[in-house]
């Protein structure tokens, strides 16, 4: 909330812009919640990329024989 507060703040300055103590406040206040939360951010990424994992993998074989079959073709003229 903090930081929507802050952006809305310096959105309402208009020209002047964001300062760059706002971009070092918000990636150290990031960064402390990433570290408090570390166990948490840890499952979820594994946890997520597992469930991922499976869609990626079968794109990229599509994927893969797309370009296979393009190139076959492009090289019979």
């Amino acid at each position: 909330m903090i930081i929507g507060l802050l952006l809305w703040f310096f959105y309402k300055r208009g020209s002047q812009g964001i300062p760059p103590w706002a971009f070092k406040a918000i990636g150290i206040f990031l960064l402390i919640m990433l570290l408090r939360n570390l166990n948490a951010a840890y499952h979820m990424v594994f946890e997520e990329s597992d469930a991922w994992w499976p869609l990626v993998k079968e794109n990229t074989a599509r994927l893969s024989e797309a370009m296979r079959s393009l190139i076959e073709t492009m090289m019979k003229g």
